[in-house]
């Protein structure tokens, strides 16, 4: 019984620690989870109220220089052919570039096995995106505004970039 018990308040707790507070930033609502594995504090402060998001309001993700975090995604994938990504702190009058994040990223989406792809018809055609951050020592410590996007650069956009797969904004915290 309390092996039971024991493994209910562990699973409960791991779910606890998988949320986080973030918005989709464009009109394609095909987001269906995001998540950072790893942050490591999950209430608010002061007074350690219940973790609450709306959007992006909400405690932010926080990590400490040195820590590696995972970043994990599910969406509703309508195709994909060459997939990169970028990544900006919205600085508040200018989206700058957040250094030192990878750009050939495939072998990150669906375990490395369908880039170029759809998502998995047995799942609804969802795809997933697990994607270790290096929370680098050069980082200030201080809180960021960030906005992630999944590119297709195959895919036909007005300034011949390519055309973004999905796009989210969240908010950490260095220290």
């Amino acid at each position: 019984m309390w092996k039971a018990v024991s493994f209910a308040v562990i699973a409960l707790l791991q779910l606890a620690n998988s949320k986080m507070c973030w918005e989709e930033c464009s009109g394609l609502n095909v987001l269906q989870n995001v998540d950072i594995h790893g942050c490591r504090r999950r209430s608010t402060y002061p007074g350690s109220l219940d973790f609450r998001c709306k959007g992006m309001r909400g405690p932010p993700c926080t990590v400490l220089r040195g820590d590696q975090v995972e970043l994990d995604l599910t969406w509703l994938d309508n195709g994909h052919r060459n997939l990169t990504q970028a990544v900006h702190w919205q600085s508040g009058w200018m989206d700058l570039p957040w250094v030192g994040m990878e750009t050939e990223i495939c072998k990150y989406v669906n375990d490395g096995k369908s880039c170029p792809g759809f998502g998995d018809p047995l799942k609804g055609g969802l795809s997933t995106y697990k994607f270790p951050i290096d929370i680098l020592s050069v980082y200030p410590a201080g809180s960021y505004n960030l906005k992630w996007q999944l590119i297709d650069r195959d895919a036909p956009s007005a300034d011949g970039q390519g055309a973004p797969a999905l796009c989210f904004k969240f908010a950490i915290r260095i220290m």
